[in-house]
């Protein structure tokens, strides 16, 4: 067997670790995805008063990084959509979000989130938010209340009648401008706000609630059996005469 020269042995085993060569290269192609923080201390805040939480992640590998997806441990942080999902070498995002703090008042908070992305030996990045909220003052209410317990209610009887005897807090929307009023009203009060129609027996705004009701406006109701009622059972309970 005619023995092969060094040099050529040389240069075939060479040729032979391109692939592997080039294949080590794009190995160490590292996706590394860092935060400016990994922690947000939002120090002290009220119940009632939402956190702006915010973090900038910044890819530092020499490979792209690819966001699959954000975990956090509590549904009061609400995030806001990520603008991409991939960063370049060098590339950074900001990653926001509103902590919200109705229900958490008297409270140390300490909220995780977990950033998955193609890198299995450092995803996920763990970012947390930590902080206290002060617990309401006995002469406060957070906003989240309001939101909660909000109601309109409408009493649809003429002006001499409200200024007679009406709800105190009733706005007073006679019957014949009742249709105009409702087409004015914005379309997010339309869509969620409790609108309650009261009149002397309660006929007026039975018509009344059907009619808007057919027009789209879902969540209006009238109170069943109107002041009338509301004395049988209640006398003048939260009942007032002229103007308020």
């Amino acid at each position: 067997m005619k023995k092969i020269p060094l040099k050529i042995m040389l240069f075939i085993i060479s040729l032979a670790l391109v692939p592997a060569l080039i294949f080590a290269a794009k190995e160490n192609k590292t996706a590394e995805l860092v935060a400016d923080k990994t922690n947000f201390n939002f120090q002290t805040t009220r119940e009632g008063i939402d956190v702006p939480v915010s973090f900038t992640l910044t890819n530092v590998g020499t490979g792209v990084v690819q966001i699959k997806n954000v975990l956090k441990s509590a549904g009061c942080l609400a995030p806001e959509k990520l603008t991409k999902n991939s960063l370049a070498p060098g590339e950074s995002i900001k990653l926001e979000y509103l902590f919200r703090t109705t229900g958490s008042g008297g409270k140390t908070v300490n909220k995780w989130i977990h950033i998955n992305y193609n890198n299995p030996r450092l995803s996920p990045l763990e970012l947390t938010v930590t902080g206290k909220v002060l617990p309401v003052e006995p002469y406060q209410a957070p906003l989240g209340e309001l939101l909660f317990n909000f109601y309109i209610l409408v009493d649809i009887q003429s002006p001499v009648e409200f200024a007679q005897e009406h709800f105190i807090g009733a706005v007073n929307i006679p019957n014949k401008q009742l249709g105009q009023w409702a087409s004015n009203l914005p379309a997010d009060i339309k869509k969620n706000v409790l609108i309650y129609l009261c009149s002397k027996d309660g006929t007026q705004s039975d018509q009344a609630a059907q009619t808007l009701r057919k027009k789209g406006l879902k969540n209006c109701l009238s109170l069943v059996g109107g002041l009338q009622e509301w004395k049988k059972q209640y006398q003048q309970k939260l009942l007032v005469s002229g103007k308020w």
